[in-house]
């Protein structure tokens, strides 16, 4: 997250397209923070404005919402889906975490990362400028990846791409700094945070075919597609393997669908200023 326009605008055009799986878990944290209208809102990582929608249907016309991403493309994105509004309350900026000037001391009610921490560079800069903008019994809030757990790719695919000697492409991957519940714990609390509340959930993506699952993977890894300059005979048997593995997961009800995410809530005290 903290580097500035790391895709591009076809990559920013996917994830609007699927990034579901991140909403709904959004917007179980929105209602876990209990945002209500007229409150001020900070939405950090903001993507292409998904979770912003449901945020402001909350606050109404007397709340106020602002949204930072590193990517302009997401930002641009998220502008479009508010440009034939008269709302003068919500507003989008091309950001980062670690940099909240333009935010004024102690005049935020709530601040949240949906599927957005495990992105940021400096964790502890993030927080610190979080409490800062927050006012006294403000709460910040996350969904965030836990480092410990493991995901369908590693689980499913990958042991079947390595036969055939292809590595997925995980560049974008190797940028994520997740964490552990303990250290987001201490995290928090050496930011001044305390209430602190952070449960770990297995939520898995729903797959309703084989098909749908090879779309999504080739879609998350490649913009190309992850098999397409595979030779068509070996990227058939690749298909068909992770099919059959597919298949017997959903019978043997194995977990591995989704990564474990941790929700977490933090209040700043309200002597905090």
């Amino acid at each position: 997250m903290s580097e500035i326009d790391w895709e591009s605008q076809e990559g920013a055009e996917r994830y609007d397209r699927n990034c579901d799986h991140q909403f709904q878990k959004g917007k179980a944290l929105i209602e876990m923070m209990g945002i209500k209208k007229g409150d001020s809102v900070l939405d950090i990582g903001c993507g292409t404005g998904q979770q912003a929608v449901n945020v402001l249907g909350i606050i109404g016309s007397a709340g106020q919402l602002t949204g930072i991403d590193p990517s302009s493309y997401r930002i641009e994105l998220a502008r479009k889906k508010f440009s034939r509004d008269s709302t003068s309350n919500i507003r989008f900026f091309v950001g980062q975490a670690e940099a909240l000037s333009f935010v004024p001391d102690n005049s935020i009610d709530h601040a949240y990362f949906c599927s957005s921490f495990h992105w940021v560079d400096d964790k502890k800069t993030a927080l610190c400028e979080i409490y800062r903008v927050l006012r006294p019994g403000g709460r910040v809030g996350m969904t965030t990846l836990d480092r410990n757990s493991s995901s369908t790719m590693k689980t499913l695919a990958d042991p079947i791409l390595a036969k055939y000697h292809i590595e997925r492409n995980q560049e974008l991957h190797r940028r994520m700094k997740k964490v552990t519940a303990t250290e987001l714990r201490d995290l928090l609390s050496d930011a001044g945070f305390d209430s602190i509340s952070i449960e770990p959930r297995d939520i898995p993506w729903k797959y309703g075919s084989p098909e749908e699952f090879l779309k999504h993977l080739e879609e998350k890894d490649s913009s190309e597609g992850l098999l397409t300059d595979i030779p068509s005979e070996i990227r058939e048997k690749i298909r068909q393997e992770i099919t059959e593995e597919f298949r017997k997961a959903q019978v043997s009800e194995i977990a591995g669908y989704g990564n474990v995410t941790l929700f977490a809530t933090a209040t700043k005290t309200k002597e905090g200023l």
